[in-house]
């Protein structure tokens, strides 16, 4: 079952499309609050925030809350991944992807992801939420230091079971990389040029494997584009969408 956000109520009887946003590991609709204000005159904007332990149920609650309406479905980081499956699990249905940071390879090793397990078990994840806080975004010290306060915040109450449940369906997530060419819908994959957590070149390398995609490298970014430069990612999703619905 997906955990609820209680946020500002996004829907837009006259919106163009329903866009439906899937947040990065430990995030909630928070990630996207800056930049939903941006998109609402195009899009019928929903927060959708897994809580399975498998990215084929997660894909599930994506596609449940587009209510059977065709869609565009976009997501960062652990959101990028269920975006891409929620897209290929409804190919008739996606009208559109949009990922931001989020690789086609399944994990490498299960190692990271077992550590962080323990450290969730253990007190909740507090000192590996922080590290995360402090090298997810641009200079998190500088101008990146909001983008990263509010990582913080959503991290903070997240809540442990919700934090396994993604850990364990970024873990067990399937590759990819030999499906891509099956993802016909229009597609836009967004990349900060500092991101440390998934390079632009895999981003790139997707792109360039997909019938339709469009790649965007945003300078002096991290891993949370939406945070940290709302503008630029709405002016490329607009660019893409609204362009390509006329």
């Amino acid at each position: 079952m997906a955990v609820p956000y209680m946020g500002p109520d996004t829907s837009q009887t006259g919106a163009v499309m329903r866009l439906i946003l899937v947040p990065a590991f430990a995030c909630d609709g928070d990630l996207y609050e800056t930049l939903i204000p941006l998109l609402r005159p195009d899009f019928d904007c929903r927060v959708v925030v897994p809580a399975a332990p498998d990215m084929a149920a997660c894909a599930r609650e994506v596609i449940d809350a587009a209510e059977g309406k065709p869609f565009v479905v976009a997501g960062t980081s652990f959101g990028g991944h269920v975006a891409r499956e929620a897209a290929m699990a409804a190919l008739g249905q996606a009208r559109g992807l949009i990922v931001m940071g989020a690789a086609p390879q399944a994990a490498a090793s299960r190692e990271p992801f077992d550590r962080r397990r323990a450290a969730i078990e253990a007190d909740g994840g507090a000192e590996m939420l922080e590290e995360m806080a402090r090298a997810i975004v641009f200079e998190p010290e500088g101008r990146g230091q909001e983008a990263a306060d509010v990582f913080r915040a959503m991290a903070a109450r997240a809540g442990i079971d919700r934090l396994l449940a993604q850990n364990e369906a970024l873990m067990t997530r399937p590759d990819r990389v030999g499906d891509l060419p099956r993802l016909s819908c229009a597609s836009l994959l967004i990349w900060g040029e500092a991101d440390t957590f998934s390079a632009p070149e895999a981003g790139r390398a997707m792109a360039g494997a997909m019938p339709d995609a469009e790649f965007v490298l945003l300078e002096e970014c991290g891993h949370l584009p939406s945070l940290e430069t709302p503008m630029r990612v709405a002016t490329a999703i607009r660019a893409r969408f609204v362009r390509a619905d006329g």
